[in-house]
């Protein structure tokens, strides 16, 4: 693996593709079925497509119920104007989900592997990925800290057909002018804006002799979109670059805005949302955190609101250093962040999992660290990053690159001291994150649509446990009459006294109802 400045090794790699007509279709990096579509004829409006897996990394599917209350003749009272007289009014607990709790998965390690870029989209059955080298007068290339005028920026495009072996090459050169410290570069393929500009990257970059509009726009913002950094002598910018084929590319003539993006951007199109996104980073209280910001027209953006920082529950010391921002691949619904939590005490760090339903609130899923630094001296020993995005790897796994060095954070880079490398982080199929019941434990999920003709479960049962599926309201598909799984499988079939068809057509609408004891559950699948 040549060896890179690490800020250059974050950024985007989400691909977003799209037909041509009336209707645009989203499709998640990774390919795979889409989860929506969007009409875009005269009339407007969304058209749902319903997803055939759905995978548990949040609590957007589990029905939350609530208590119900009866008499002692077990009939039904309501809130409002209940018979009199009054009775003693006993609870019903039925539905309300118990004894399951959501856990993030470890990834498994694999590395180093040589050449693996920190961005990388599946797309038409191979690995891509767009990056930026700059390129700077002899002797003054010092990577994100340098101060030298940079004379151009190189595009740089790697493939791969299984993720492991990957060519590169150079595609094209750009002339840059007036600016330094390029860092934060990423890249989208974007279904929604004109031929010339379906490919995009976004970088950031100091500007040396920055005009004075620049610092007056900026100063007029209210200072929660503010980074603290910039001062009117210290502007920063995010700028792009636009392709229509990856292959030749141009410069957008002004910047996207003033903001000091460094180290790691994601940009997408949002077509639930109907707007580009930007993650990026925000700086305040001395402190990196998450932020971010929308544009109608990726020319003109909104202010970046801060929207992920530490808790109150970490040590005052940590950061949040970087977003990787993806989504699960076929599902782009699935928002999910691999954010880089930063320990100033070592000047290590750690990898957790965050998930949205919206890409606006974020959760981090329970469980700790989806990844962890290896044992000191190994090539990922001491700081590590996830890069972007979440891609299938072979049949049955997915995964996202990494990277790792030998030493920490800040430890001064003499030329061959610090080693940094780079691998896969990875999971079984839908298996980020899973309902644990360590004994008895069920819910029921609020009504999907059936998308299949049969059911398949993703789940890991102990032997002395079992996983039991309901279709609440269907003759013959109860819990208590689900023959029971038991096992490690991605795909287990349902079956109900051996039957594995589902007693209702597809399209129709029906709430599952699970009863897991000494078990994982990570999702399902209509087939």
């Amino acid at each position: 693996m040549r060896r890179r400045d690490f800020c250059s090794l974050m950024g985007s790699s989400l691909v977003l593709s799209a037909g041509r007509g009336l209707r645009r279709v989203i499709a998640a990096e990774g390919g795979g079925t889409p989860s929506w579509t969007r009409d875009t004829d005269p009339a407007g409006g969304f058209t749902v497509t319903p997803p055939r897996e759905v995978i548990f990394t949040d609590y957007r599917h589990i029905r939350p119920s609530d208590l119900s209350w009866q008499g002692p003749d077990g009939r039904s009272l309501p809130v409002a104007g209940p018979p009199d007289p009054p009775v003693q009014a006993m609870a019903r607990a039925d539905g309300l989900p118990r004894g399951i709790r959501l856990v993030a998965q470890s990834a498994t390690k694999q590395g180093p592997v040589d050449n693996l870029p920190g961005r990388i989209i599946f797309d038409d059955g191979r690995y891509r990925s767009w990056s930026l080298r700059t390129n700077y007068p002899a002797g003054k290339n010092l990577g994100s800290y340098s101060k030298a005028a940079a004379q151009s920026v190189t595009v740089q495009y790697a493939e791969s057909k299984d993720g492991h072996a990957w060519t590169s090459r150079d595609v094209c050169e750009v002339k840059v002018s007036n600016v330094t410290g390029i860092d934060g570069d990423c890249f989208f393929i974007d279904p929604h804006g004109p031929a010339d500009e379906r490919y995009k990257i976004v970088y950031h970059a100091l500007v040396l002799s920055p005009p004075a509009a620049y610092w007056e726009a900026y100063s007029k913002l209210h200072p929660r979109y503010r980074d603290q950094r910039l001062r009117k002598d210290n502007i920063n910018c995010l700028f792009a670059l636009v392709s229509p084929d990856g292959q030749k590319w141009k410069a957008v003539a002004e910047p996207l805005m003033v903001h000091k993006g460094d180290t790691d951007n994601s940009v997408y199109w949002d077509e639930w949302l109907g707007r580009y996104v930007l993650y990026t980073r925000l700086y305040w209280m001395d402190r990196r955190m998450i932020a971010r910001a929308e544009s109608e027209d990726f020319r003109h953006w909104t202010p970046v609101e801060p929207i992920v920082a530490p808790g109150l529950d970490d040590p005052f010391s940590y950061d949040i250093y970087t977003n990787g921002r993806t989504c699960y691949p076929g599902l782009p619904g699935q928002h999910l962040m691999f954010p880089m939590f930063y320990r100033r005490y070592t000047q290590t760090s750690e990898i957790r999992l965050l998930s949205s339903i919206d890409g606006i609130r974020w959760q981090q899923v329970p469980g700790g660290a989806v990844i962890s630094p290896g044992d000191p001296g190994q090539w990922d020993g001491e700081f590590i990053g996830a890069g972007k995005g979440l891609v299938p790897l072979g049949k049955d796994h997915v995964g996202i690159p990494y990277f790792g060095s030998t030493h920490p954070h800040k430890y001064p880079r003499w030329p061959g001291v610090i080693r940094g490398s780079a691998g896969w982080a990875i999971w079984p199929k839908g298996r980020l994150s899973g309902l644990v019941a360590d004994e008895e434990g069920e819910f029921r999920t609020f009504g999907i649509e059936i998308a299949g003709r049969q059911l398949r479960v993703n789940a890991k049962v102990r032997r002395a446990g079992e996983l039991r599926v309901g279709l609440d309201g269907v003759e013959g598909r109860g819990a208590g009459e689900c023959d029971p799984i038991v096992g490690d499988g991605l795909a287990h079939p349902v079956t109900w006294k051996g039957r594995g068809e589902l007693g209702r057509d597809e399209g129709q609408t029906v709430a599952l109802h699970f009863r897991l004891r000494a078990g994982e559950l990570y999702g399902f699948e209509w087939v």
